[in-house]
C-alpha cells in the first residue's frame, strides 16, 4: 500500500509539473531555472508555488490514513511531506525567495520545480544544501 501512494505521489507530482512546464513553451535547453528566472511574474511564481502546494494537498488527503514510515528504499516518509507541504503554505514567499537564489546559480538551471522547492525549504530552515544541490544537478542533467 505504501509503494502506491508513493508511486501515487510521484505520478501526480510529475504530471502537474509537466503541465506547468508545457504551457511555458520554451525551448528544453534553457531549463526550468531560465523560465523560472526570466519568463515568470512574481504572481506566477506564487501560482505555481501554490500549484505544488494543493498538488501535495490533494495527495495527502487520499494519504492520510496510511501510517507514517519509511518505505524500504529510503523514500521519503509520509510525515515528511506533510512537514514539507505546511512549511512551503506558511513560508511561500520566503520559499520564492530563495528559489530565485538557487535558480541565479547556472549550475542549476535544469533543476525542476518540485526539487528546487524541496531544496529551498531546507536551506530555509538552516540546513546545508550543496549535496542536495549536487544530486538534483545530475539528476537534471539534458
Amino acid at each position: 500500500m505504501k509503494k502506491i501512494a508513493i508511486i501515487f505521489i510521484i505520478a501526480f507530482c510529475l504530471l502537474l509539473f509537466m503541465e506547468i512546464y508545457g504551457l511555458a513553451k520554451e525551448p528544453s535547453s534553457l531549463g526550468p531555472g531560465y523560465t523560472w528566472s526570466n519568463k515568470l511574474s512574481d504572481t506566477t511564481k506564487v501560482c505555481s508555488v501554490m500549484g505544488f502546494v494543493s498538488g501535495m494537498e490533494e495527495c495527502l488527503d487520499k494519504l492520510t490514513p496510511i501510517p507514517v514510515e519509511r518505505d524500504s528504499n529510503g523514500g521519503i516518509a509520509l510525515q515528511e511531506l506533510i512537514d514539507l507541504y505546511y512549511f512551503v503554505r506558511e513560508h511561500v514567499l520566503a520559499v520564492i525567495s530563495v528559489m530565485d537564489d538557487l535558480y541565479k546559480d547556472p549550475a542549476n538551471t535544469y533543476i525542476k520545480l518540485a526539487p528546487i522547492i524541496e531544496i529551498a525549504c531546507q536551506k530555509l530552515k538552516g540546513e546545508d544544501v550543496e549535496l542536495l544541490l549536487q544530486k538534483a544537478r545530475k539528476e537534471a542533467l539534458p
